[in-house]
C-alpha cells in the first residue's frame, strides 16, 4: 500500500464558509462554498466555474459566521489569491493566499 505524504505547511480546517472569488482579468466573480481552508490556501467549492484559468490573479472573500469569531455578525475577510487548481470533477477551485489568512483585512 502506497502511503500519502501531506505536502501543505498549515494545517487545514474542514469548515464550510461562505466565498466568493473574483478575477479582475476575467471581470468575473463567483460565489461558494470552502471545503477545506488553511493560512496557506484554501478549495472552494461551487457549481459555476467560469472560464478562470491557472495561475489567475485573485480576490477571495471570506464570511465567517458570528459562532466562529465571537462578532456580533458576520465577519468578512478580504486577501489576495492565486489560482493554483481548477477541479470539475469536484466543481471547486483551489486558491494560494498571497499573505497569511490571519493577515487578510477584515470587515463587517
Amino acid at each position: 500500500m502506497k502511503s500519502t505524504i501531506e505536502r501543505r505547511d498549515n494545517t487545514r480546517l474542514l469548515k464550510k464558509f461562505q466565498a466568493t472569488i473574483k478575477i479582475p482579468r476575467a471581470d468575473a466573480e463567483i460565489d461558494g462554498v470552502t471545503e477545506n481552508l488553511s493560512q496557506g490556501g484554501a478549495f472552494i467549492s461551487s457549481r459555476y466555474l467560469p472560464f478562470f484559468q491557472e495561475n489567475d490573479e485573485a480576490i477571495v472573500q471570506l464570511f465567517l459566521p458570528p459562532e466562529m469569531t465571537g462578532q456580533q455578525s458576520t465577519l468578512i475577510l478580504n486577501g489576495p489569491a492565486v489560482v493554483k487548481r481548477i477541479d470539475k470533477e469536484r466543481y471547486g477551485i483551489a486558491v494560494q493566499f498571497k499573505k497569511a489568512l490571519k493577515a487578510f483585512e477584515a470587515s463587517m
